[in-house]
């Protein structure tokens, strides 16, 4: 067994050159949160398939370099020391910890891989986690290209280490096997594709035949929107919903988008607030000035007036150049300030003489400047509580409260959720080419019965999740958020699925009802939908059990 090796005592920081060495080896510090985004931007531009290969060759390379550099670095290391530095570099970085459970001679017995181990804390399980959910196949990509090549250079055989159970699929850990390509050629034959990079020219004549196919498919969908566009009527114009909560919310909005009056829009977060503002922009006569959104709750207390308001050059320490400020941006136009409740009570005054004098002063001028701005204001607070406790302003609370809307919650907009749950389907599946095209029963069901504390934003990436994990053009119970199908007990449960079973089996019988001719033929698939079932297949025939059963000996079928 290797030593242990202190890595961390090889290590030199030279702040000042902008650089990080491992004795004479070149280092560079990434974010976690940098190559999540990176796997994402691959997967959603190129496809599954080829993001992994391609984040599998950086993690070869990047094992193989790192296997060059410890042999540069400690030339007189043995290969199994080799070996084990590799992994040790890998958890000195911040990738992952590994933990080799069998190697070598006592692996080698019949049908036993050369190493099994398993990883803990792999960040890249962490990262496919937070960005698409669990997965239904092993994620670690870069991490099993990093063993792999620098199995490879150390002991200068072809190995490739592969991902057998993953943390992003709910294991308790993420574990792996690795031998030569000889070994495992043949029972993962995928190994070798993903290791060898792409021909750009096929890549880019593939990638011409995805965006042609993706163009027939937009203008597809630019059909079905101009239709359902017609059936909903002119009133929609994006906003999803036919509840009456909803629809009293959205006439009202519209009756004050024409006067420039201010807006106060009220309810819990997701509710679709900045929505329903920039809606109000565009039907006001502001609709071709700027709408400017700005989230308060991201605003740091010591400048939020510099953001609102502006600054001159030199106002304070950092001011190297001024900024016009939020206001001014929105000068012509509409300003929609979400999370009003978290503005200071410093901010408020200012926020106040602002929109009664229809005038802002910048830090560090001394001069006042006007602004024609449309101010629309919203919170998930009970503002009128913070104003008994002191935290919001009263007046500011009455010069905003002259128009308030209260946007419902989801649980209360009726059947609103089925349809803004098929709306996402339908965006979503076209951003990711998928051939989602509608709901189970179930699913239905689940996401009709779930009380949505999170609101529409909460249901959209339910239904994100849900089309990058469908398996075909159905989404089903099993592709939502394991929360959702909680809402049932299980026997309860049990016959949803029976019954949304039935449910699919009939719509299938009926899809291709038309092409049995004969009453036999049909009294024969309608046994077969139904898996004998006479019951069943009486309803899906139309008829009585008594009058199927009649059939059935007429035709020789009893």
């Amino acid at each position: 067994m290797a030593r242990s090796v202190d890595w961390a005592e090889f290590l030199r920081f030279e702040q000042e050159q902008g650089q990080i060495f491992l004795r004479d080896y070149r280092m560079v510090l990434l974010s976690a949160y940098a190559l999540g985004a990176l796997r994402r931007e691959l997967i959603e531009t190129v496809g599954w398939d080829r993001a992994r290969g391609l984040l599998k060759r950086f993690g070869y390379a990047a094992g193989l370099a790192d296997s060059l550099a410890l042999k540069d670095q400690l030339p007189d290391s043995t290969t199994a020391a080799l070996l084990e530095y590799g992994p040790q570099l890998h958890a000195l970085e911040g990738v992952v910890k590994t933990v080799q459970m069998s190697a070598g001679a006592d692996a080698a017995q019949e049908g036993a891989y050369l190493v099994e181990g398993f990883w803990e804390n792999s960040y890249e399980a962490e990262q496919h986690l937070a960005l698409f959910g669990p997965s239904q196949v092993p994620v670690c990509w870069t991490l099993a290209g990093y063993a792999s090549g620098h199995a490879t250079a150390v002991s200068g055989e072809k190995t490739y280490l592969i991902e057998t159970g993953c943390r992003a699929m709910g294991h308790e850990r993420c574990s792996y096997i690795a031998d030569s390509e000889q070994q495992l050629a043949r029972q993962y034959p995928r190994e070798k594709g993903d290791y060898q990079a792409s021909h750009l020219p096929q890549v880019l004549d593939d990638l011409s035949a995805t965006i042609a196919r993706q163009q027939r498919q937009l203008r597809h969908k630019d059909r079905t929107i101009v239709q359902l566009q017609a059936q909903l009527g002119p009133s929609q114009e994006g906003l999803v919903g036919e509840s009456r909560a909803w629809r009293q919310a959205i006439e009202l909005a519209r009756r004050v988008a024409p006067v420039d009056s201010t807006v106060l829009l009220l309810g819990e977060s997701g509710t679709g607030k900045e929505l329903v503002a920039r809606d109000i922009q565009r039907h006001s006569r502001r609709a071709d000035g700027p709408m400017v959104p700005v989230n308060c709750s991201t605003l740091p207390e010591t400048l939020q007036e510099a953001e609102l308001f502006g600054y001159a050059k030199g106002a304070f320490t950092g001011a190297t150049a001024a900024s016009p400020g939020l206001f001014a941006s929105a000068d012509g136009g509409t300003l929609f300030l979400d999370e009003i409740g978290d503005l200071t009570l410093q901010a408020q005054t200012k926020l106040l003489r602002a929109l009664q004098e229809g005038e802002i002063k910048p830090i560090g001028e001394a001069q006042a400047r006007r602004v024609d701005v449309r101010f629309i204001a919203a919170t998930h607070r009970d503002l009128e509580a913070m104003v008994a406790a002191g935290s919001f302003r009263q007046d500011l609370f009455f010069r905003l409260n002259v128009i308030s809307l209260e946007l419902p919650p989801l649980r209360q907009r009726d059947n609103d959720a089925l349809l803004l749950a098929e709306y996402f389907a339908a965006h979503f599946a076209a951003k990711f080419d998928k051939k989602v095209k509608r709901l189970s029963a179930l699913a239905k069901r689940a996401l009709a019965a779930y009380a949505w504390p999170g609101n529409v934003r909460e249901l959209e990436h339910a239904l994100e999740r849900a089309v990058i994990l469908a398996d075909g053009p159905l989404i089903d119970l099993i592709d939502l958020p394991p929360k959702i199908g909680q809402t049932f007990d299980p026997e309860a449960l049990d016959k949803m699925r029976e019954r949304a079973q039935q449910e699919e089996q009939m719509r299938l019988f009926q899809a291709e009802l038309a092409q049995w001719t004969t009453e036999k033929e049909r009294l024969q698939k309608a046994l077969e939908f139904a898996a004998g079932n006479r019951l069943q297949a009486a309803a899906m025939l139309g008829m009585s059990r008594t009058t199927l059963w009649r059939k059935l000996k007429k035709w020789g079928l009893e």
